[in-house]
């Protein structure tokens, strides 16, 4: 019977039930621990002579049976549970007089402990076992404020230990207070290093790193984190530039030391382990949390990197039921198939690594792709760097292996592209490579990956792919694109926007940085723009490729106050006119564009393309019409709309309805000036951007004017004006 039904017969005051079954649990040797939890429910249950009955069968058999120290323990534990009880205190002491009986003082501690005068027992315990497991010169620490002392003497007369601090100033405790104030301490204790051996801890973090872990541990419990450990010594005993270097010297050594055990990745947890414990050991509680082939790759491969440091070799008794449920989820479908596929990638590289073959039965991956219809996207839901090429390889053997490469480079992340591209050349698709480019180009956000791709560079370069500046404008297109569109599914959002801004800012924004001392002050201009626009790069990203425009191209950033016809910046519009070349723009982008992406397309697939009058005729095509697509982008990415308030009264603007009279009193005429694509002639509307209007803008009523005609020139006077917009 355990000790939950023996609680059980407790509540229901099955007394007779209860000593049969307490007289069993000791003839079984249960541990003293959980049996005591039952005394404490008789005590609670106001049956102290039950109790106390049954504490001393289960302490006699004990004191009889193990050596004095394992007794001490369980009187400890019965104690604390019927405390009330003089006799089971007696034997209590009796037992430490039997383990501590020879050391110097223990008449006195035994007296200052109240063991057997009523005291609670914890704290007599306590006392008692401080009190009598310290020597002189050893450390003590206070647990509230962590100040360490050393121990010099016990003396009698006064009943008070006495402990020096670091100053050498004496300081007096009873027994009862030091065991209530202070913990022993070893001298490799942090805070005794820290307070009595600073030199010696200097030492210790230059040439002894795992030492000074261990000790750290000492102070905080038995663990701390990278993080704490971090705020203990830097900067005060290890400059914040040294920080890094340190700290990976300290995880080898701690990886090395059999008492310590790193856990977690950030902060790593590092625990110490006083007995040691074996690489297998510190490992077991990990396993239990490692459920995806991909945890269990990561597990096996740290076991083997921890065993090659430790120069241990690796035991199949640990290792074997790892590979097996490995090779058992190579055989499950329920969590889909691309974990199958990590499973058997990951056992194929455990395997090569020199770990046993698992004896159960399992599939390959080149057996698990070849009967899988949808392979390419498998291998993306894998979403593992390190078992990807190894499933390309596996995935070769299919016949179709060349047009699901094709799927998987639109799908892939983009760090695998070259190696798609390097397999789709192999069977000869440059075609496919040709119109992935053409078709990122086209719709950079739904070919977000090729795009990223093609900023890093692939490798080897592409054969008439667009520049690195054509890209830089795609790729800030989809992240205005992606600001602007909140139909999109958010995480995907934010995925991406992280992707661009890690793409943008790598190497120290070395891409970004080429592209600048590439172009032209009036393409940097509309750099500039959309930058400023694209909140969704984040401000840090935003900052720094702003001011290395302005590094570039200083005069960008200079504010002169200029007629709003005069700005460059902005191109005002009407609502209507606006919504005509954004229609445009769609028909070139999702129209033509993608009609002569096909075309590429097709064109490369005819073999050679130095000498492929098609391909280099729909090459030209692209060039012209990703021309035209990055002027009108430009175009509409600096248009604002014409408001009435825009629009002034007392002098000739854009937007402004002007009567011009004949100065020669010949007659008079009224037109309207409005955005660059409202002019018509036939209504009286003209471009702001136009001569007639250059001439115009500014002018106030009264002022003369020179206009040119059919005829020649002639004067007109400048009359009322009104807005124009309807």
């Amino acid at each position: 019977m355990n000790v939950d039904q023996m609680k059980e017969l407790v509540a229901a005051r099955q007394w007779q039930s209860l000593e049969g079954a307490w007289l069993e649990a000791v003839e079984q040797k249960a541990p003293a621990p959980p049996l005591a939890g039952v005394l404490e429910a008789l005590v609670a249950a106001d049956q102290l002579n039950t109790a106390e009955t049954l504490a001393w069968t289960l302490l006699a058999e004990r004191t009889a049976q193990l050596p004095p120290e394992e007794a001490l323990e369980v009187a400890k534990a019965v104690v604390t549970a019927v405390p009330v009880s003089d006799e089971l205190r007696s034997q209590a002491a009796e037992l430490y007089r039997a383990v501590h009986g020879q050391k110097a003082h223990f008449a006195a501690m035994l007296r200052a402990s109240g063991l057997t005068s009523g005291q609670s027992p914890r704290r007599a315990f306590r006392t008692l076992d401080v009190c009598l497991g310290i020597e002189p010169a050893a450390y003590m620490v206070n647990r509230f404020d962590h100040q360490a002392y050393r121990l010099e003497t016990y003396e009698d007369a006064l009943g008070e230990f006495v402990l020096r601090d670091p100053s050498n100033h004496p300081h007096h405790l009873e027994p009862k207070a030091l065991a209530d104030e202070f913990d022993p301490a070893d001298e490799t204790d942090f805070r005794v290093l820290c307070q009595f051996c600073p030199g010696e801890l200097t030492r210790l973090i230059d040439e002894d790193p795992a030492s000074v872990l261990i000790g750290l541990c000492m102070s905080g419990g038995g663990e701390i984190n990278s993080a704490n450990l971090k705020d203990k010594l830097v900067p005060r005993y290890l400059p914040a530039e040294k920080w890094s270097h340190w700290w990976s010297r300290a995880r080898t050594a701690a990886n090395r030391c059999p008492q310590l055990a790193l856990e977690g990745r950030t902060p790593v947890t590092i625990k110490y382990h006083p007995q040691g414990l074996t690489l297998e050991q510190e490992m077991t509680p990990l396993v239990a949390g490692a459920f995806s082939p991909l945890e269990k790759l990561a597990l096996l491969q740290q076991y083997v990197r921890q065993a090659a440091q430790r120069k241990s070799p690796i035991s199949p008794p640990f290792v074997a039921p790892i590979m097996e449920s490995l090779a058992s989820q190579t055989q499950d479908k329920r969590h889909g198939r691309s974990m199958a596929l990590a499973a058997a990638l990951a056992l194929e590289k455990l395997v090569a690594a020199g770990l046993p073959m698992p004896s159960g039965t399992m599939r390959s991956p080149g057996q698990l792709l070849a009967q899988d219809d949808s392979a390419a996207e498998t291998l993306v839901a894998m979403d593992n760097e390190e078992l990807f090429s190894p499933a390309l390889d596996a995935m070769a053997t299919r016949p179709d292996a060349a047009e699901q490469l094709v799927r998987l480079l639109a799908k892939a992340p983009s760090i695998h592209l070259d190696d798609i591209a390097r397999r789709l050349r192999q069977a000869g698709r440059d075609d496919a490579i040709a119109a992935a480019v053409a078709s990122a180009v086209t719709d950079p956000l739904k070919n977000l990956q090729v795009c990223l791709w093609l900023w890093k560079g692939p490798n080897p370069p592409i054969e008439g792919g667009p520049s690195k500046t054509e890209i830089l404008v795609r790729l800030l297109n989809a992240a205005l694109e992606m600001e602007r569109d909140w139909d999109l599914d958010p995480a995907f959002r934010k995925a991406a926007l992280l992707q661009i801004r890690s793409a943008l800012s790598a190497g120290d924004y070395a891409s970004y940085r080429q592209v600048l001392g590439e172009v032209s002050e009036s393409v940097a201009g509309t750099l500039k723009r959309r930058v400023e626009r694209c909140d969704g790069l984040a401000e840090a990203v935003q900052g720094k490729m702003l001011a290395l425009l302005k590094e570039n191209f200083f005069t960008l950033f200079v504010e002169a106050k200029v007629a709003p016809w005069l700005d460059e910046s902005v191109i005002w519009t009407t609502e209507a006119a606006l919504k005509r070349q954004q229609d445009e723009f769609t028909q070139l982008t999702d129209v033509k564009m993608l009609a002569n992406a096909r075309a590429i397309g097709a064109a490369a697939a005819h073999g050679d393309l130095r000498e492929n009058a098609d391909w280099q005729f729909a090459m030209e095509e692209k060039r012209r019409l990703l021309a035209q697509a990055t002027r009108m982008q430009d175009e509409l990415t600096r248009c604002r709309i014409l408001q009435q308030h825009d629009v002034p009264t007392d002098f000739v603007g854009i937007g402004s309805r002007v009567t011009l009279k004949r100065a020669d009193g010949g007659g008079e005429q009224t037109l309207t000036i409005l955005g660059p694509w409202d002019g018509d002639l036939t209504r009286g509307l003209y471009s702001y951007k136009s001569a007639l209007a250059a001439t115009l803008l500014g002018k106030a009523p009264g002022q003369t004017v020179t206009l040119k005609n059919e005829t020649g020139e002639a004067d007109w006077i400048v009359g009322k004006i009104e807005v124009g917009l309807e």
